[in-house]
């Protein structure tokens, strides 16, 4: 009897499904080798995000946790604390995929201060997870880590910022892994360029957004609403030499075209996120203005921008820009509120923007609550979480992780993760202290790198293999 392929493999899938127990609980096993991940299960889709998050019988594949979480007396926390918003941006493999950058805390669920030491690890994939610690740093925060990357292009480099030796100023040091050697540039870095031979950076101890400062070091501009004097940077890698390309007084002009605003009392206006597009002839810029009225009345207005890598041909993108990414060169993926026709706020959804001046979205993609979306390198599918609450879906403590196939405009489910501070369930909001999942794909798209807290021993990173849902997509 001949059987076609595709009726054999769905048999085989279903089997497989059955005699592993694939159910809808948490998905996840102890450190083991990255590459013992079971590939072969069965996967459920969806075809809204209602959908997949009301579903009861959901097929995961396993999350595989490759940190240790230290002891009861002695924790140790580890993570990535963030996501690659372009292809060749805040990338945590090495080329290969065999290793893999990241930081360990020893605290949770309270502020950074000063003198709270990360280390800083490169983790060896084929060799049991074994972690390497190459540094140091006490510039980090719980949003947005110290900014640590592989440098785009390099096979031997990894960056991330730290605190100079008299305290006084952010620097970023570079490690390199085959003279074991470290270097220091004299500027904090927040992104590469792609070709690695430029940074670009602002002041991060003006960042008012709870969770994505470094704290130790006073602002010197803090009496000024829009400073001329600060802005945006971009920094040489190899001289350190820097140049400051536009200021926050003309990012300010920008965004009041009409006339500055004159109740700027208590206010702040910074530079909160750069961002290269894939070739590097564009980066995205998100300029935060933050009003502090009174004790628990403050207000925030976030508009993003795109200019040449010299600060020139600056143009107006999108309000309220959140996680970005950028799908090519002059398209930009990011979950805002849609606008109703009367100028109100409707639901959050994933929307694609053309970098052309206009702030109107050029087509939507689905409905569904934020989180942090990047792109197979394949370009069919797209990557992105949740958040563990939202205010519009009944989240309920619950991190979902799932992939978006765009021919089809299927939902795959990855997992669905109890959130858990302190070793246990909260469904409440965790504010800056909350551990997003911040997905990635590894360099060959083959396998999924977040942070997570669903174990109880605080986050640690895990890896998900999705080489047999991207070799079998969806119908």
């Amino acid at each position: 009897m001949i059987i076609n392929r595709f009726a054999a493999t769905s048999l085989l899938f279903l089997l497989i499904a059955l005699l592993s127990g694939c159910d809808g609980g948490e998905n996840s096993e102890s450190p083991t080798s990255a590459t013992d991940a079971d590939s072969t299960a069965a996967y459920s889709t969806f075809t809204d995000f209602k959908s997949l998050i009301s579903a009861t019988s959901a097929k995961y594949p396993k999350a595989v946790r490759i940190t240790e979480g230290g002891t009861a007396d002695k924790p140790e926390y580890h993570g990535f604390f963030f996501y690659n918003c372009a292809p060749r941006d805040l990338l945590q493999f090495d080329p290969t995929g065999r290793y893999m950058a990241a930081m360990r805390v020893k605290i949770e669920g309270r502020e950074v201060l000063p003198d709270d030491t990360a280390t800083i690890g490169i983790i060896d994939l084929e060799n049991k997870n074994h972690w390497n610690t190459v540094g140091y740093t006490t510039a980090w925060n719980w949003q947005q880590g110290c900014r640590l990357e592989w440098i785009p292009g390099s096979t031997n480099e990894i960056i991330w910022d730290d605190r100079a030796v008299d305290g006084k100023s952010f620097v970023s040091r570079i490690y390199n892994t085959e003279t074991k050697k470290t270097r220091t540039l004299p500027r904090p870095v927040y992104t590469v360029s792609p070709d690695g031979r430029t940074a670009l950076t602002h002041e991060f101890e003006r960042m008012e957004h709870g969770g994505t400062n470094f704290v130790g070091i006073p602002d010197k501009h803090k009496s000024q609403w829009a400073p001329a004097k600060t802005g945006i940077f971009r920094m040489d890698m190899q001289t350190g030499k820097s140049v400051q390309i536009v200021s926050v007084r003309q990012m300010a002009a920008l965004m009041y075209p009409h006339g500055l605003p004159k109740d700027t009392l208590n206010g702040r206006l910074y530079i909160f996120r750069e961002g290269y597009n894939p070739s590097g002839n564009r980066f995205i810029a998100f300029v935060k203005d933050v009003r502090i009225k009174s004790p628990g009345d403050t207000s925030v207005r976030t508009t993003g921008f795109s200019m040449t890598p010299e600060g020139k041909d600056i143009r107006y993108l999108f309000e309220e820009p959140s996680h970005h990414y950028w799908s090519s060169d002059s398209t930009i993926t990011d979950n805002v509120r849609e606008k109703k026709p009367d100028g109100s706020s409707g639901e959050r959804a994933y929307f694609e923007f053309a970098d052309n001046n206009t702030g109107k979205p050029i087509n939507k993609l689905w409905s569904a609550p934020n989180g942090h979306d990047s792109y197979h390198p394949g370009g069919e599918w797209i990557l992105t979480d949740t958040y563990s609450t939202d205010d519009d879906y009944p989240l309920n403590g619950y991190e979902y992780l799932y992939l978006y196939h765009i021919p089809t405009k299927k939902f795959v489910a990855l997992g669905k993760f109890p959130f858990k501070i302190g070793g246990k369930f909260s469904d409440r909001d965790p504010g800056i202290f909350r551990v997003d999942l911040h997905p990635r794909f590894c360099p060959d798209g083959r396998k999924v790198s977040f942070d997570a807290t669903h174990d109880g021993i605080g986050r640690q990173i895990y890896l998900i293999d999705v080489g047999f849902i991207i070799d079998q997509p969806p119908v």
